[in-house]
């Protein structure tokens, strides 16, 4: 019987170029298995970075590895497996264990004809020429943070981006950022902003960035974040995290004194003067925070929802019962105020 062959192919990005890179790959794979004189299955096609295993036909291949789908997987070379060394000897065990070979193009591996010594170098190799290109990207970026380029494709609320500069917006979103500052300094909390905004209806920083999922209501956190944001008097703040590495993908908070800062790059928002004096409202905010005592989960907390908009209930002391979630944190818009005694459920 012939060999059953697989070809699996992996370009970084859908741009144009990296079309022909597919392209090619195809065509190298098929005249290889016609050569060879093997039987041709399937191809898996990924269009990811060789340093993540998330890929879905990768997972693909591998489950089809557990149910005798092939015998042999041709890729052009290792790299296009994977540039992660700990992931290139995973990928080589699993194959192993269910008599599944390998052969990658570059003639580094053919395991029909037993030869795989060089396989961890190449796996190291690949996973350090990954790392060298990271470094490059983040020194080209560096570069443009100094420059005061905005690096991202979505500014801050009330800003738009022309040619990687920032500008105000002609639209409501300004008039908003002052007066969440506004009110922040006459005392209201975060949630109590976030429910006034979505009160009157103004448009959250994910529905005016055209997100797909952006909700109806503004949410404390988002409050927060704005006051926080050094752009709104005119200074950039980047490189304020990175990447573990290239094989680790979580991100880490960049120290304060390795973040990226030019000032006056773009027009303000809100006055020097008033930007200070919310940070100074946030850091006494945050201490009396750390004094608090978390507060309990009551016995139905997790376990009770709001009959109309299926919210989990938040316990209220003040009430000695539960209300709606979402009423407790948008107000009228979302939901009513009803409520459900502890006493009650308990009985």
């Amino acid at each position: 019987l012939k060999m059953r062959a697989v070809g699996y192919i992996r370009v970084s990005t859908d741009k144009e170029e990296q079309a022909q890179s597919l392209e090619n790959q195809k065509n190298l794979i098929i005249s290889f298995i016609k050569e060879r004189g093997f039987s041709f299955s399937d191809f898996y096609i990924d269009v990811e970075s060789g340093t993540t295993p998330n890929r879905e036909a990768l997972k693909r291949l591998i489950d089809d590895v557990e149910k005798d789908k092939f015998d042999l997987v041709i890729s052009k070379e290792l790299s296009r497996l994977a540039r992660n060394g700990e992931l290139s000897h995973k990928l080589k065990n699993v194959f192993e264990n269910h008599n599944i070979h390998m052969i990658t193009l570059d003639g580094a591996i053919d395991t029909i004809n037993n030869r795989q010594d060089l396989f961890g170098l190449y796996s190291w190799l690949y996973e350090q020429e990954s790392q060298r290109i990271s470094n490059r990207i983040k020194s080209v970026f560096k570069v443009k943070y100094q420059r005061g380029e905005f690096i991202g494709s979505i500014p801050p609320y009330g800003y738009e981006l022309k040619d990687k500069k920032l500008y105000l917006r002609n639209d409501k979103t300004v008039e908003v950022v002052k007066l969440i500052f506004e009110k922040f300094i006459e005392g209201w909390g975060y949630d109590k902003t976030a429910r006034h905004l979505t009160k009157q209806g103004y448009a959250t920083p994910a529905q005016v960035a055209g997100k797909r999922n952006a909700g109806l209501y503004w949410h404390g956190s988002t409050i927060k974040k704005i006051l926080e944001n050094p752009a709104y008097i005119g200074d950039l703040v980047q490189n304020r995290e990175t990447t573990i590495s290239v094989v680790n993908k979580k991100r880490k908070q960049i120290k304060e004194e390795d973040m990226i800062v030019v000032k006056n790059t773009h027009e303000p928002i809100i006055s020097r003067k008033d930007f200070e004096k919310v940070q100074e409202i946030i850091k006494s905010k945050n201490k009396k925070g750390r004094g608090r005592v978390k507060e309990q989960k009551h016995l139905f907390t997790n376990f009770v929802f709001c009959a109309d908009c299926g919210t989990g209930l938040w316990y209220r002391q003040n009430r000695k019962g539960y209300i709606c979630g979402r009423y407790a944190k948008h107000g009228k818009m979302a939901c009513t105020q009803h409520s459900i005694k502890e006493e009650y459920l308990k009985e």
